[in-house]
C-alpha cells in the first residue's frame, strides 16, 4: 500500500492521502514489513499538493472578484 499511496500521491493526491495512510498504518503494526518511508513519502507530498490546490483557488477566486 506504502508504493501505491506514494505513486498515486502524484496523480490523485485524494487516493494519495488514504492509501499512504493505509501504508502508514500497516508498518506500523508490522515493523518488518518495508515501505514505511515511502507511506511518509506519499503522505507528505499528498499533503503539500493539497495546499497549493487550497492556494490555486484561493487565489483563482480572489481574481474572479476583484474583475468587477
Amino acid at each position: 500500500m506504502a508504493i501505491a499511496g506514494f505513486v498515486l500521491s502524484f496523480l490523485c493526491w485524494p487516493l494519495g492521502i488514504i492509501f499512504s495512510s493505509i501504508g502508514l498504518s500497516q508498518t506500523g503494526k508490522n515493523p518488518n514489513q518495508g515501505g514505511r518511508g515511502l507511506a511518509i513519502a506519499g503522505l507528505v507530498i499528498s499533503l503539500v499538493a493539497v495546499v497549493i490546490t487550497v492556494i490555486y483557488f484561493a487565489a483563482l477566486g480572489n481574481a474572479a472578484n476583484s474583475g468587477n
